[in-house]
């Protein structure tokens, strides 16, 4: 999957999205642009809406179930970075809008890597321990 068929992103202010959920073991860093979600070898286009190490919260115009396995690719030149994850949560948002949380399954460390060196390429903070 060389090149990118993903465009802009831009890190939304504050620099870590606030969320009372004391549950999180990540900051979430709101990094806002497309990606692209494979679910049984269809592609759909996802807005993300922020990221961590652990997951990422995204829009849809179509719901996937919690429990869906599915592969989030991660825009991260020169390629796209497939990441397995599990969708943990979704709610509709109006007619045709989805907003939905993924865990992130079974990340191999380069690929955890990966995620930090997107954050900070995207403007966040380092999310890798020091």
């Amino acid at each position: 999957m060389a090149g990118s068929r993903h465009r802009q992103f831009q890190l939304k202010g504050p620099e870590v999205a606030q969320d009372n959920d004391e549950r999180r073991g990540f900051p979430r860093f709101p990094i806002e642009g497309t990606l692209v979600l494979e679910k049984n070898n269809e592609e759909y286009p996802i807005r993300l809406l922020d990221i961590s190490k652990a997951g990422a919260r995204f829009e849809s115009d179509r719901p996937f179930p919690p429990e869906s396995l599915v592969r989030i690719l991660l825009d991260h030149y020169p390629v796209d970075v497939p990441l397995r994850a599990l969708v943990a949560w979704s709610r509709p948002l109006g007619e045709g809008l989805f907003e939905q949380g993924a865990e992130f399954i079974n990340l191999p460390r380069a690929e955890s890597l990966l995620v930090a060196d997107f954050i900070v390429e995207k403007g966040g903070e380092d999310p890798t321990p020091t």
